[in-house]
């Protein structure tokens, strides 16, 4: 006797729905408000005075004014020398004792010796005065505005499934072949 076995395994079936997951994104922002910085400087210029006044005197050169009084103190100072020579003439005129003639006061002037001089001029050098200005420094700061707009993620998710089914169920057959039934003992 002969027995056939057939057998066929079971087959199951998946339904699968993967999962999907969303994602949608607000990118982040800045904005920014800038005012630059300034720096104000004021720097004036340094002032320079010469006073050549007494350099100028040297030469004879005098501002209008001090002019009028110089001359004026030289013609002074000439007047008295001529007065005091005019005494001093009279006086010798008058001591007849002496006999000083007019002839004789003619040939002392005439003898008048001039006596000449060399010098640099100027005399003095000029005086120099520097005026200094401090230098003003204004800072105005500068500035920055900040805005920050935050990004944002929406998410949405849909899940994923796995369904299990049974596509084919397990079988087994056993078949007898043959109409003679053996019996061994």
């Amino acid at each position: 006797m002969e027995l056939r076995i057939d057998q066929q395994f079971a087959r199951i079936g998946l339904n699968i729905t993967e999962p999907f997951l969303s994602l949608k994104t607000t990118l982040p922002k800045i904005e920014l408000k800038t005012e630059k910085p300034e720096i104000r400087i004021q720097a004036p210029l340094p002032q320079v005075f010469i006073d050549q006044s007494e350099c100028f005197a040297d030469m004879n050169k005098r501002r209008p004014l001090e002019f009028a009084w110089h001359m004026a103190g030289l013609a002074r100072e000439q007047v008295l020398q001529a007065i005091d020579g005019i005494v001093a003439e009279g006086n010798m005129l008058a001591a007849i004792e002496k006999g000083t003639t007019i002839a004789d006061l003619a040939e002392m002037k005439g003898q008048n010796e001039i006596d000449y001089n060399v010098a640099c001029v100027p005399q003095h050098r000029p005086k120099i005065d520097v005026e200094i200005q401090p230098v003003e420094v204004q800072l105005i700061r500068g500035e920055i505005e900040l805005k920050l707009y935050r990004g944002q993620v929406h998410t949405w998710l849909s899940q994923g499934k796995v369904e299990v089914y049974m596509q084919k169920k397990p079988e087994i057959k056993i078949e007898w072949i043959g109409n003679v039934y053996d019996q061994v003992i």
